[in-house]
């Protein structure tokens, strides 16, 4: 199998290395560390008040994180993206690292509490800013318009292949040795991981990032399906990336079966990867808008899945499931992430756009997290995790505008 990794020389600056193939090297350091640490950490989070009060508690506590990070989101997103501009991509990218190493280091260092989750809620939103905004921009530039199904998926991929025995790992030190063994190891990756942008030379970058700008944004209608979807995204990814964490383990009752299962399933997903970008790249040098329609086919398909998950209450159906969802999953995501490059790509400025999407996206889970602090309390305990994953359908329905940027 032949991965298209666009290391051509016609890919490179004259000055350095380009920067799409810099952040494919971060992006694996990257991973490794989130594939041994960052399945878990919801879960430190959650059994904070779960240990205590149980299931609505915990629960609780996980909210309490989502909204303190994403409301210094949201408020830091403008004097950020002004930051990444004066620093540059890839000093942005190195801070942001650090950032993130401090984020698992604080549980190594100190007791866990609800100030501690407090403390790394806020570092969390200074690494996001940090680093995402550089990294997407830096994809929209250095980026190939007619190829992002293979710089997308060639990325999958590789950490698809660097993610296979991480969440395995991950498991076996939180049950032998704790999270703090394990946090400990991921801070290290974390650091290493912003090695590879020393050798990026630095971008010029156009500013455009204003108060303004962002209303502007947000008021375009031409921005209407844009701003939906990263709306949308923002509620799938905040139940997605921790409440569907929390579930899992439920079910499982085990650190060591979540890692072994993400694991095994990760492994299995690789060459769908490789073939759904394969062929999203064929499907729209076609011309012909074929890939907007299977990403809508897609779309639809994924949110139905997420909608049905509590049906999977058994071990053997769960993870059937799971396996399912993850192979289905590259046919949404790959055209997704690509349109959204395509997206940042044609604006005037690539910086201000990521930086305005973060603030939508941003908004998407803050709302959501709201909703969900309140209805917790309130829904049978028998819906509960039917009315959580039918809102993240619902977000994931959202995004299917993005097939305009096909």
């Amino acid at each position: 199998m032949k991965l298209v990794h666009f290391w051509d020389k016609s890919f490179r600056h004259k000055e350095g290395v380009n920067g799409v193939q810099a952040i494919y090297v971060n992006n694996l350091l990257r991973t490794l560390a989130f594939s041994l640490g960052g399945l878990f950490s919801p879960l430190y989070i959650f059994l904070l008040g779960y240990e205590e009060r149980g299931l609505v508690y915990g629960l609780k506590v996980l909210i309490l994180s989502i909204v303190i990070e994403r409301i210094f989101v949201i408020v830091l997103s403008l004097p950020m993206g002004k930051l990444v501009f004066r620093l540059g991509f890839k000093w942005s990218v190195l801070l942001g690292s650090l950032f993130l190493s401090i984020v698992f280091l604080l549980p190594v260092v100190f007791p866990r509490s609800l100030w501690l989750i407090v403390v790394m809620s806020i570092f969390s939103a200074f690494e996001i800013l940090l680093y995402w905004l550089a990294r997407l921009s830096l994809m929209s530039l250095d980026g190939d318009r007619g190829h992002y199904g293979h710089e997308v998926s060639f990325m999958a991929v590789t950490s698809q292949m660097v993610s296979i025995l991480g969440p395995f790992v991950g498991g076996y030190l939180v049950a032998t040795g704790g999270f703090r063994n394990l946090f400990a190891v991921v801070a290290g990756v974390s650091v290493i991981s912003s090695l590879p942008m020393f050798f990026v030379e630095n971008h010029k970058i156009k500013d455009g990032i204003s108060i303004k700008g962002l209303v502007d944004f947000v008021k375009n209608r031409k921005n209407l399906h844009l701003n939906i979807a990263f709306f949308g995204q923002g509620i799938n990814n905040a139940i997605d990336g921790l409440f569907w964490v929390v579930y899992f383990y439920l079910i499982v009752k085990s650190f060591e079966l979540v890692g072994g299962i993400t694991s095994v399933i990760t492994a299995l997903t690789i060459l769908v990867i490789y073939l759904a970008g394969r062929r999203f790249d064929q499907q729209r040098a076609l011309g012909k808008h074929s890939d907007g329609r299977n990403f809508t086919i897609a779309t639809y398909w994924i949110a139905f899945l997420t909608f049905i998950r509590p049906l999977f209450t058994g071990l053997v159906s769960f993870v059937t499931y799971d396996l399912v969802t993850s192979l289905s999953g590259p046919y949404w995501y790959i055209p997704y992430d690509s349109y959204l490059f395509s997206a940042g790509k044609k604006a005037e400025s690539p910086l201000a756009f990521f930086t305005y999407r973060e603030v939508v996206y941003s908004v998407g889970r803050l709302g959501i997290a709201a909703v969900l602090f309140f209805l917790i309390s309130v829904v049978p305990a028998g819906l509960l995790w039917w009315v959580i994953f039918a809102f993240s359908a619902v977000g994931i329905l959202m995004t299917s505008g993005l097939r305009k940027e096909s």
